[in-house]
């Protein structure tokens, strides 16, 4: 069975993670590639990166990309912004470089501008008011937003004349529409190459940051929100996930917001119930029909920033205490333990070297861990320093200050203490 290839670009976003680790360990895919035109959270992500791409309204991107989409024999390609959408769409015309996800040109150009979006629909109900003509508003408050936006992005609301005045100066290319006060969801949606809709999963918006949502929700999908997304996607041509944006009006009826034909980063509150949308795509891709299997126990989601960092030092080998360092209270430390198999993965050796009072192995065995994970066991007894056995081009791992002080002394040697390995994890 070939294995697909898959692009991601940008890819430092958060959607970009939620597609990167939805996929990662797919036995379906060979290349997981990330790329960016500027410097970003992709390049601590992904193993296979590319950062050098140009800007999508540079003179040379086009050349650049499909090159990059060559030499990688790029198969499918996730774009993760909606502008970016747009332009991989146009390039993908007429010849078929690549299979884009949700990559229609028709519609990438009608959700790229809210105007288009609403025209599309504007014989629903579920359509908010817009005012074309600013002399005929008379209830206030209204919203300014930018016909061309995503999110939250340059929305102002607005409570008079005045401040309608100053916000249509201040928005590029601003629409006026009119003020739902009620709350706010998203729907995660999948459309397989039938134009059949396979999944359709409300959830809430909670603790929004920088316009993600950091914490969601199961909604009920009633009869109101099914009629909405059974009516985008019988008038768009949608294949893979998409999303839409609602918010009550005055009376609690759902108003649409946006439509968007790509992932959503909070897309990960689906995964986490086992509908995995971007894996889904590729099954799609490669032909075959799939359905949601959602777990209903899970109801919650809850997310927060991840930090990860690197070290210029290209260490070859692992050193790992074992007493409240690789185990505490009897119990073997995860992300200890994950960084280890990550980089025995990576082929790096790892030592073992402590100060156990009893033998190592029957600690080990009692706590899980196999013997066989490290190439060497340094069992200190007579009160040696541990930095008299470390080997240059070494990472290691201490919860003791006097050993880590120590082994510092030592050129070439990368000391963490058991709160920093997480940052390296991948």
């Amino acid at each position: 069975m070939k294995k697909i290839n898959v692009l991601i670009f940008p890819c430092g976003a958060e959607n970009a993670g939620e597609i990167y680790s939805a996929l990662r360990y797919s036995v379906h895919i060979g290349l997981l590639l990330g790329a960016s035109s500027v410097s970003d959270h992709g390049e601590f992500r992904f193993p296979d990166y590319a950062g050098d791409m140009p800007n999508i309204h540079a003179d040379d991107f086009d050349a650049q990309f499909l090159r990059l989409v060559k030499e990688k024999q790029i198969d499918v390609v996730f774009a993760t912004h909606d502008s970016v959408a747009l332009k991989l769409a146009q390039l993908n015309e007429p010849r078929q470089h690549y299979f884009l996800v949700n990559g229609d040109r028709q519609v990438t150009e009608t959700l790229r501008y809210k105007s288009a979006t609403y025209a599309l629909f504007d014989d629903c109900h579920w359509v908010p008011h817009r005012y074309c003509d600013l002399a005929t508003i008379d209830d206030w408050p209204a919203i300014v937003k930018p016909d061309c936006g995503q999110g939250g992005n340059g929305v102002q609301r607005v409570n008079n004349r005045l401040s309608l005045e100053q916000a249509i100066e201040s928005v590029a290319q601003a629409i006026v529409v009119e003020y739902l006060p009620g709350e706010e969801i998203t729907v995660d949606c999948f459309t397989d190459r039938n134009r059949r809709l396979i999944w359709a999963g409300p959830r809430t918006r909670e603790r929004v940051r920088a316009g993600i949502s950091m914490r969601s929700r199961e909604v009920v999908l009633d009869d109101e929100i099914t009629d909405i997304v059974e009516t985008i996607n019988a008038r768009l041509a949608l294949r893979g996930p998409w999303f839409v944006q609602l918010k009550r009006d005055r009376t609690g009826k759902w108003k649409l917001l946006e439509v968007a034909c790509r992932i959503a980063g909070a897309m990960v509150f689906q995964r986490a119930r086992g509908v995995n949308l971007p894996l889904m795509a590729i099954h799609d891709f490669m032909g075959r029909d799939v359905v949601a299997l959602p777990e209903m126990s899970v109801g919650i989601v809850d997310r927060a920033i991840v930090s990860r960092t690197r070290s210029e030092l290209n260490y070859q080998r692992i050193y790992v205490d074992l007493d409240d360092t690789l185990i505490i209270d009897g119990f073997a430390v995860p992300a200890v333990m994950a960084f280890l198999y990550q980089s025995r993965a990576q082929g790096k050796a790892i030592t073992l070297i402590t100060r156990h009072a009893q033998k190592p192995e029957e600690t080990l065995m009692c706590a899980g861990v196999a013997l066989n994970l490290f190439d060497e066991v340094i069992h200190l007894t007579s009160g040696e320093r541990k930095s008299e056995y470390i080997q240059p081009n070494s990472l290691f791992i201490d919860n003791y200050f006097p050993e880590r002080m120590d082994v510092r002394t030592l050129k070439d040697v990368l000391v963490l203490d058991v709160d920093a390995v997480e940052f390296y994890l991948r």
